[in-house]
């Protein structure tokens, strides 16, 4: 990854625009003028709780639809759901959608996160034994019913809330984890290949279909894949990393290992075509580039060229995946999200050209995909987008070298 495409004070300055836009997006759709508030789908609200949050929008809005999961989706054994909800939302999410809003309302100081119900519930989902957190465990709390797989997303978003919770034990199994994972990909690590998924007992699953690699396998030269797999696990190392050092009185060495599991999986990045930044599923690796620019600014961990790599792969995401691609109204397109790889949807494109988009803009029955409604992806890119946003800030107000990043 050989070219700048921005210099960061431009970048900046467009990305504060793009947040302020997208959270403005964002209030419009609130009930009764939109459907925050108004569907019952927690969908629509867990993202934009995110997104309000990073635009600065006033805390009372976020609390509003905090206060809207915990009256109407609340259940009795501490999920969060919806019964008339289609399964890829209430079951395939379980755990997701909550570990996002929640990790809002802990930043927050909301009620929300101080109920025993909630709470009990949420750390049920991570494995005793690896520390991995799994999607779904069944509806009785007292007979959790564990999958054959736990995988990367739910973990790293379970150990980002038990940061802002300030629950290092928890945490930190969860951080092991993923290095555990990074450890038994680095043979195929070289090859361009990282698998996505272990067992409980800590097997990688390599034995992948055709239909099915889009869930269970990221390379470095298709085009539509889950490459936010590689960013949620560098975000959530690099916040455990900084957390550490500035909540626990960790060192450096004490640390290290998490420090340099990201920096890995930035490597791995760094192969990466860049049509590859033109797919929305890119979107979790700005936030964690953005995460660890600031983390190896702040602590003065890297030499300038890793530095400036970080910031090339945070410029991508930000220009390419999410600014390129916003609308005229401050938000971002729906997006079918694909359960197999072999489907006819693959084929859609989400970059608007001259504001045109050719995309169904509601769920399509019968489809192997998840309805990802424009509420949802613009909360997550303006989250995602905040963490580039503070991770090129924090490299500027440091001193960057001029003209570092066109070389």
């Amino acid at each position: 990854m050989h070219r700048s495409f921005c210099e960061p004070e431009r970048l900046l300055a467009a990305m504060r625009l793009s947040l302020l836009h997208g959270g403005a997006f964002l209030e419009s759709r609130l009930a009764p003028r939109g459907p925050i508030m108004r569907e019952r789908n927690l969908s629509y609200i867990h993202k934009a709780c995110w997104g309000l949050h990073a635009a600065g929008w006033d805390s009372a809005v976020i609390a509003r639809l905090l206060d809207w999961a915990r009256k109407e989706a609340l259940q009795p054994n501490g999920d969060f759901y919806f019964p008339d909800e289609p399964p890829e939302y209430k079951d395939m999410q379980r755990v997701y959608r909550p570990l996002t809003f929640l990790r809002v309302a802990a930043w927050m100081g909301h009620p929300l996160v101080s109920e025993p119900v909630v709470i009990d519930r949420i750390m049920q989902y991570q494995h005793p034994v690896s520390g991995g957190v799994f999607h779904w465990i069944g509806e009785d709390p007292d007979r959790p019913a564990y999958p054959p797989t736990i995988g990367v997303l739910n973990t790293t978003f379970f150990g980002q809330l038990m940061i802002a919770l300030g629950r290092w034990e928890p945490a930190i199994a969860a951080g092991n984890w993923v290095v555990r994972w990074i450890q038994a990909n680095a043979e195929h690590m070289p090859r361009g290949l990282i698998y996505t998924q272990m067992t409980p007992e800590g097997q990688l699953v390599t034995e992948v279909s055709r239909s099915d690699r889009i869930g269970k396998l990221v390379d470095t030269h298709n085009y539509k894949q889950e490459f936010w797999q590689v960013g949620t696990a560098i975000a959530f190392l690099a916040a455990l990393y900084h957390a550490l050092r500035s909540r626990c009185g960790q060192s450096h060495t004490q640390a290290q290992i998490f420090l340099d599991s990201a920096l890995k999986l930035l490597e791995f990045e760094s192969t990466m075509p860049l049509e590859t930044y033109l797919w929305p599923s890119k979107c979790k690796v700005g936030w964690g580039a953005g995460e660890l620019l600031r983390v190896l600014v702040r602590y003065q961990l890297a030499d300038e060229p890793t530095v400036i790599l970080t910031y090339r792969i945070a410029e991508r995401v930000a220009i390419f995946t999410f600014m390129d691609a916003q609308l005229a109204d401050g938000g971002w397109p729906c997006m079918h999200y694909p359960l197999a790889a072999d489907i006819p949807e693959i084929a859609f494109n989400y970059r608007p050209v001259k504001g045109l988009l050719y995309v169904p803009d509601r769920r399509i029955a019968e489809s192997k995909t998840i309805f990802l409604p424009r509420e949802e992806i613009t909360g997550e890119f303006l989250g995602e987008m905040r963490a580039i946003e503070l991770g090129v800030a924090e490299w500027l107000a440091a001193g960057r070298k001029p003209e570092s990043v066109a070389r």
